[in-house]
């Protein structure tokens, strides 16, 4: 059973998710406002559509502007400006202005907000179809990884939340998971008892619970005051970009290149809201992200090497590890969350037998 059952009787519900160089079909939900027919129906009918409806549209993104998420939603902006003649605005709220993450998919999901982006635990909440990207080392690195997701898995994924009341249009890259902390983390069994910041997934909690941590959830808004005060001693459920973008480098002493998640960043579309559009409109708005995807993943690679940098030149030091041995102080999760929650080893085999081709 799919946990976004659970959510339902909270509100939340629906799902999201796409290939990133690959188009999917919708399904059903509500529209946000702001078209040519006024507010309330942003996606109006699809004759209107077809005689040049003209549409104005949010997407939320709760990391800072001039960031990756924020450089690939803004090239999306200015490809549906131009391919669609100007009768398609976007406007890109970054900064966490619209809410959390899960606040914004939920408005999205309910049709008050038109798009937004989001980690993959962050989804995973709504349906449990995502849990495959909360497995600890499901992928051997982070580029034949992306080449499984741009060969079918992101699209597999898409069709499996059809229906959801989210459209997924595809994903952006994120990175892979680490660990700052201001004690030296070598081998797995160095994180036992510290205090580590998680990802609300709990399937993410568990992964550090596998290596003797404590996971603690932690807001994204109170991780650098946790740090400074000590009530966390680590932290993870974050990027190496994200860590530089939000300044966590600078309440710890080292980051250990642990890559223990690929995490993907989905960005959402009301449903109903795609299904309102003409075929014309869908073809524009799909190629325009598509298109941004190659931009904001070139992009996201070099801030990364860029942050580590300078995140190395600040003081903090960035470990290096045996990826196969903290693979397989995690790997006892797998025991615990296959065969339910939404993850099957079929799927599980299908993805590392087309990985191997990229090894």
């Amino acid at each position: 059973m799919k946990t976004a059952n659970r959510f339902l009787a909270l509100g939340l519900a629906g799902l999201v998710v796409l290939g990133t160089l690959a188009a999917c079909g919708g399904g059903g939900s509500a529209p946000s406002g702001g078209s040519d027919n006024g507010g309330g129906d942003n996606g109006g009918s699809a004759d209107a559509a077809a005689e040049g409806a003209t549409y104005s549209w949010q997407v939320g993104n709760v990391l800072a502007a001039d960031q990756p998420w924020d450089m690939g939603l803004h090239r999306f902006a200015d490809l549906l400006d131009e391919y669609s003649g100007g009768r398609i605005a976007l406007t890109v709220q970054s900064g966490g202005s619209l809410g959390s993450e899960i606040e914004m998919l939920e408005g999205v999901q309910m049709g008050t907000l038109d798009m937004s982006i989001a980690s993959t635990p962050s989804m995973s909440g709504f349906d449990d179809s995502l849990n495959y990207f909360d497995l600890p080392y499901l992928f051997k690195s982070k580029s034949s990884a992306w080449s499984v997701m741009d060969e079918w898995l992101a699209k597999d994924r898409c069709d499996a939340l059809q229906g959801s009341g989210f459209k997924g249009l595809g994903f952006y890259e994120n990175g892979t998971y680490m660990i700052g902390s201001n004690k030296k983390l070598e081998h797995p069994e160095d994180a036992a008892g510290l205090r580590i910041r998680a990802h609300s997934s709990q399937l993410q909690c568990d992964s550090l619970a596998a290596i003797g941590a404590n996971p603690l959830s932690v807001a994204w808004g109170d991780i650098y005051t946790s740090l400074q005060q000590g009530t966390i001693d680590g932290i993870s459920g974050t990027t190496l970009t994200n860590m530089y973008g939000g300044k966590f480098y600078e309440q710890t002493k080292y980051i250990t290149m642990t890559a223990h998640h690929f995490i993907p960043a989905p960005v959402v579309m009301n449903e109903d809201l795609w299904d309102s559009l003409s075929p014309e409109d869908q073809e524009i708005v799909q190629r325009a992200f598509d298109e941004s995807v190659t931009y904001q993943r070139e992009e996201a690679f070099r801030y990364a090497d860029d942050a580590k940098g300078t995140i190395e030149e600040s003081g903090v030091e960035v470990i290096d590890v045996d990826a196969d041995e903290w693979s397989e102080a995690m790997s006892s999760v797998y025991g615990e969350w296959v065969g339910a929650n939404g993850i099957e080893q079929d799927m599980i085999e299908k993805i590392r037998d087309s990985e191997s081709q990229y090894l």
